[in-house]
């Protein structure tokens, strides 16, 4: 007799089913958390810890569906956590925001999970050491940053942030590039030296492509204008030079670019 054997769609479909259930499950016990620190049942420090453990449990289950949303979702979800350092009642509100999120996407919402940009937009935006948001009006703007570098990109997203503008971070190109086509930042800026292309590279693939010819983007870099590293840079990119520049080409690339 022969034994039957799924075919290859119904062990995906299988394996699928099985991630978003985990995904289901890890929002589940967020949920509760999130309920007992409210009530004090969770200490803030502890109830922070099991936050980051089930974000990170989250990252990776949400690369086994096939919802390009549930993986975006992961990545801004550990970005915010990655900058409280405390659990008061409006961070604790904002991460009920993100878990909202998810449970909309994966209860099939077809528009939340296909609109990325609009999605990502609707997120809190994530707290930023020594700024004082209540200071600041906070602008529909996003701005990507492709910078590996974690001292340097404190200092843009500090400068940017500033302004009340929402920031994300992307550490390597193809990250970067994904999150690109998936967000449709208002402004990119990304370093020269990246780990799989230059941020020369980076610029002219953009450049070249219908979806993201005309968005803003920014090279930051070391190098000033006329040296030959930079001969391929399409000539509607900004120069961010490091240093004493840095502050001044900034805001003249956000003045250029409209970005206000």
């Amino acid at each position: 007799m022969t034994e039957f054997l799924p075919s290859a769609e119904e062990v995906d479909r299988q394996v699928e089913a099985e991630f978003r259930q985990d995904i289901e499950d890890t929002l589940g016990e967020i949920d509760i958390l999130l309920g007992n620190i409210r009530s004090n049942k969770e200490p803030q420090d502890s109830g922070l810890s099991l936050l980051h453990k089930h974000a990170h449990n989250l990252l990776a289950q949400g690369r086994g569906v096939n919802v390009p949303a549930v993986d975006l979702l992961a990545h801004r979800l550990g970005e915010y956590l990655n900058e409280t350092k405390t659990l008061s009642p409006v961070s604790l509100n904002d991460i009920q925001t993100f878990i909202d999120k998810f449970h909309v996407v994966l209860d099939g919402d077809v528009g939340a999970a296909n609109d990325t940009p609009s999605l990502v937009r609707a997120l809190p935006a994530k707290p930023i050491a020594d700024i004082d948001f209540g200071d600041i009006t906070q602008k529909d703007i996003e701005v990507l940053l492709i910078v590996p570098d974690r001292s340097m990109a404190r200092i843009v997203e500090k400068e940017l942030a500033a302004c009340g503008y929402r920031i994300s971070n992307a550490r390597t190109s193809f990250e970067g590039f994904k999150m690109v086509l998936q967000t449709r930042p208002d402004m990119v800026i990304a370093s020269m030296e990246l780990t799989e292309m230059t941020g020369v590279d980076l610029s002219c693939a953009f450049a070249a492509m219908p979806q993201t010819h005309a968005m803003p983007f920014a090279l930051l870099t070391s190098y000033d204008w006329g040296s030959a590293a930079l001969d391929r840079l399409p000539p509607r990119a900004a120069l961010l030079r490091k240093g004493k520049n840095f502050g001044g080409d900034l805001a003249e690339a956000l003045a250029r670019f409209r970005i206000t």
